[in-house]
């Protein structure tokens, strides 16, 4: 499912210089199985964030990729608040310093 997705955010040196950390997170999220397919939709139109499909009945993998910890505390909130939604498990996360180019 992973086929043919990329996620592309470009990260400017202003953004590097006011210590604006690039964050990317990955996420178990389960709902309820009888409208997983408008809840990924819904978790697909949040900034930064991306499905990629089921791992079992009512779970989806989800990451987020985002410019600094405000928008992952932004989009992790966001992913809570979606309809459908019955629990968000953290699996991996990583601050990402870059280069400054």
């Amino acid at each position: 499912m992973l086929e043919g997705k990329q996620s592309i955010i470009s990260r400017s040196r202003r953004a590097f210089i006011r210590g604006r950390t690039p964050h990317v997170a990955s996420l178990l999220v389960q709902a309820w199985p009888d409208g997983i397919v408008a809840t990924e939709a819904a978790l697909n139109a949040i900034p930064g964030v991306e499905s990629h499909g089921a791992a079992g009945p009512g779970k989806l993998i989800v990451t987020i990729d985002v410019d600094d910890d405000t928008g992952l505390v932004e989009a992790v909130s966001r992913i809570e608040a979606a309809k459908g939604v019955i629990t968000v498990s953290l699996v991996y996360h990583q601050m990402d310093e870059g280069d400054a180019s």
